[in-house]
């Protein structure tokens, strides 16, 4: 789903800007990941999630009802200066 040719980063590749799609297990016991997607921008994914709107609702239907309990936006994160990040 979530790997290098899974549906999702398969999804977010139409979107000018997309780079990868990461998941980790942060739990393995209670069964909890954490997906890090990257952008050149923050607006690419902005713009995407606009144009694509209905492919979200689908993914959201087909997917996220039947295999995610709870899902939560950690936060967005910018590179400055090439090495630090900084919360948007």
């Amino acid at each position: 789903m979530f790997g290098p040719d899974g549906f999702w980063p398969r999804f977010l590749r139409q979107a000018e800007g997309f780079i990868a799609t990461e998941m980790k297990c942060e739990s393995p016991g209670d069964g909890r990941y954490r997906v890090l997607d990257f952008w050149i921008w923050h607006r690419g994914f902005e713009v995407f999630r606009e144009r694509f709107a209905e492919g979200f609702v689908e993914f959201d239907r087909q997917v996220v009802d039947d295999l995610v309990e709870k899902q939560e936006f950690v936060g967005a994160y910018y590179e400055a200066n090439g090495d630090d990040l900084v919360s948007a």
